[in-house]
C-alpha cells in the first residue's frame, strides 16, 4: 500500500506531537515537508525530523504532496485550508475547522467542488477512551441515553497571557476546549437539534498580571464570553447540560456523565485518548470498563492517519468535515443564543462515524499493530 505524501504547515508546539506520531506510529503517512512563516522555526523543525523545509507556495505547487495537515493559528485556518483545497490537496486541520460557521461551510463546499478530502480535529474521539464509551452506549450497557451533564473549568486568564490568540474571537474556552466535549458527545449521540444558552464575559478588559510575561501590565481585551451554560437537545432525544467556565481559579476540572434508562456512564477527559469509562448501575458498585479499542496513549495525528488510510481504501473517513462543521455551528449557535435570548435551531447534520474495529490494543507481539484498526 503506497503511503500518502504529507506536508505539515505550522511548526508551533503542537506540531512536534504530530510530526513524531507521523514518523513513528503511522506507516500510511510519508512525511515530506514542513512550512512556517517563521523561517528559523521551519528550518529547525525540518532538520529535527529530516524533512524538507518548504515555502507555502512551494507546497501548493508540488503535485507529489497529496495531504496537507494545517496546524496553524485558528485565525488562518480558513485561508490556508482554502488555498490547499483549491490546489487539489486533501486537508486535515487542527481544531477548529474555521473561526466562523460561514467560513467552515465554505470550506466544506469547496472540498466537495474540488473532490478532495477535508477532515479536522479534535480526533481524540478516535482514542481508546471515547471509543470504549461509545461502544458501551451502542451495546446498551446503560440503556437508552436520556440525559447528560458536561462541565469544564479552566483558567484562561493565565493561558490568555501565554497564548494571546485565546483572547480573540474563536479562541475562548468554548472554541479552544469546548470543541473536544462537543465532538465526543456528537460522535456518541449524533447531531444536535436545538440549543439554548446563557453566558457572559466576566472581565472583557484587564491588565496582564503574569510577572515576566510579554503582556505584563498591558491591556488585554477578551473578545468572547468566558462563562457559559447551555442546554443541548440532540436529534436522538437526549438532553445535555453543557457548562464551561474559563475564569475559574481552581485547577482544571472536568465531568462528563451520560444518564441512561439502565445506568450511568461517566466518561474520561475528552481532551485525552485514554480516559476511563465507569458504569454505575442500581445496587451495584461502579465498574471501570476495560478498553475495547486501541490508541490509549497520546495519539495526535490519529485523525489524519485514519483519513490517509480512507483515501487509499476509498472509504469515508471518520473525523470528517460534516461533524466538524456541525460542532463549529453548535459553538456559534451557543453564542447566538446567549446574545439573542432565543433558542438556536441547528441547520447542519452528519452521520455518526463508525467505531474503529474492536481490539488491536497495544503493539502486539507477532500479530496486529494498532494501525491495523485504521485499514
Amino acid at each position: 500500500m503506497q503511503s500518502v505524501r504529507t506536508a505539515v504547515v505550522g511548526c508551533g508546539v503542537i506540531s512536534q506531537v504530530y510530526l513524531q506520531a507521523f514518523q513513528e506510529r503511522f506507516r500510511i503517512i510519508e512525511l515530506a515537508a514542513c512550512s512556517d512563516i517563521d523561517k528559523e522555526k521551519m528550518e529547525r523543525t525540518a532538520e529535527s525530523y529530516n524533512i524538507r523545509p518548504m515555502q507555502w507556495q512551494e507546497i501548493l505547487e508540488d503535485r507529489s504532496i497529496e495531504l496537507v495537515v494545517n496546524l496553524t493559528n485558528p485565525a488562518v485556518h480558513y485561508p490556508l485550508t482554502l488555498q490547499a483545497i483549491e490546489a487539489g490537496k486533501h486537508v486535515f486541520s487542527e481544531k477548529m475547522l474555521a473561526v466562523t460557521f460561514e467560513e467552515g461551510r465554505e470550506l466544506c463546499c469547496q472540498a466537495d467542488r474540488h473532490q478532495v478530502r477535508l477532515g479536522a480535529a479534535p480526533d481524540t474521539f478516535l482514542g481508546g477512551g471515547i471509543q470504549t464509551a461509545a461502544n458501551a452506549v451502542r451495546c446498551g450497557m446503560a440503556g437508552g441515553i436520556l440525559s447528560g451533564v458536561v462541565s469544564l473549568t479552566r483558567d484562561y486568564r493565565v493561558l490568555g497571557e501565554i497564548l494571546p490568540h485565546l483572547n480573540r474571537k474563536g479562541g475562548s474556552i468554548l472554541y479552544d476546549m469546548g470543541c473536544y466535549y462537543l465532538t465526543a458527545l456528537c460522535s456518541i449521540l449524533g447531531p444536535i437539534r436545538k440549543i439554548s444558552a446563557f453566558g457572559r464575559n466576566t472581565n472583557p478588559v484587564r491588565l496582564g498580571n503574569r510577572v515576566g510575561g510579554p503582556l505584563f501590565e498591558k491591556e488585554i481585551v477578551v473578545e468572547d464570553c468566558n462563562v457559559l451554560t447551555a442546554l443541548l437537545e440532540f436529534a436522538c432525544g437526549t438532553l445535555v447540560t453543557f457548562h464551561l467556565n474559563g475564569a475559574c481559579i481552581a485547577d482544571e476540572t472536568f465531568h462528563v456523565e451520560l444518564c441512561g434508562s439502565k445506568g450511568i456512564l461517566r466518561l474520561g477527559d475528552p481532551n485525552t485518548f485514554d480516559g476511563k469509562t465507569v458504569l454505575q448501575k442500581t445496587g451495584s458498585p461502579p465498574v471501570t470498563l476495560p478498553y475495547t479499542h486501541g490508541y490509549q496513549e497520546q495519539s495526535r495525528g490519529l485523525g489524519a492517519a485514519e483519513m490517509a488510510w480512507a483515501i487509499r481504501k476509498e472509504r469515508p473517513h471518520r473525523a470528517g468535515k460534516e461533524m466538524a462543521l456541525h460542532v463549529l455551528e453548535a459553538a456559534q449557535g451557543m453564542t447566538k443564543s446567549l446574545e439573542t435570548g432565543c433558542i438556536y435551531t441547528m441547520t447542519t447534520a452528519f452521520s455518526i462515524p463508525q467505531l474503529l474495529p474492536e481490539g488491536y490494543i497495544g503493539k502486539g507481539f507477532w500479530g496486529h499493530t494498532e494501525e491495523t484498526a485504521l485499514l
